[in-house]
């Protein structure tokens, strides 16, 4: 219904409805303009999170692969002993830290011509990638944080004594690659790793000496 002023003018406004119904439409755009930004604020964190992770991985990766490519032939330094205690001096690799139940060698154990140290790159049982650097005395260091789940990881060499199949012939005992192989060995990195809110990633990456 119209309503008056006392001198006979016409009333202009909004009703109650009218009120409600502006209020509504006003609430419901809000509400959608901040589960748009939630949603934009949640993918954004993903994706960092993701970055976050591949940094790492690809650091580590670049970081190992470096350190193998100057890698030096075993002489006398008692280096490159299996789980036997078995040393192999004429060697350049060697494979360690074999699991049984994956069937996967979890290190691997090189010297370091740079600094003649014995040096071990390996997944720990608590899924950690860590390092071992041997001189004088051992230090261990790791090269991952808790934060990244690593699923599984895998060392390969192209050489011979049969490690250019899946296994050697004999784990855990004699796998490497020796000074007289017929090939230069190259070292395969297989990195199997879940990202929190991801699906699980496998890095490859493949390396030789220099």
């Amino acid at each position: 219904t119209k309503k008056y002023s006392k001198d006979g003018k016409l009333l202009t406004g909004f009703t109650l409805i009218e009120l409600i119904v502006v209020m509504a439409i006003f609430l419901f755009i809000i509400g959608a303009a901040i589960g748009i930004f939630i949603s934009i604020v949640k993918n954004q964190k993903k994706i960092l999170s993701e970055q976050q992770f591949l940094n790492q991985i690809s650091y580590v990766e670049e970081y190992m692969s470096k350190a193998m490519r100057m890698a030096k032939v075993e002489e006398n330094e008692n280096c490159l002993i299996d789980s036997q205690g078995t040393d192999y001096p004429g060697y350049i690799y060697l494979l360690t830290r074999y699991d049984i139940n994956s069937q996967l060698y979890r290190g691997i154990k090189f010297i370091n011509q740079n600094s003649s140290i014995c040096q071990e790159f390996f997944l720990d049982t608590d899924n950690i990638l860590k390092e071992e650097k041997r001189n004088d005395v051992a230090t261990i260091t790791p090269l991952t944080s808790t934060n990244l789940q690593i699923n599984y990881l895998k060392f390969s060499i192209e050489g011979s004594d049969g490690s250019t199949a899946p296994t050697c012939p004999n784990p855990p005992q004699q796998c490497g690659a020796a000074n007289s192989d017929p090939v230069q060995p190259r070292v395969t990195i297989l990195l199997n790793i879940s990202i929190p809110g991801q699906s699980a990633k496998t890095i490859q990456t493949t390396g030789g000496l220099r």
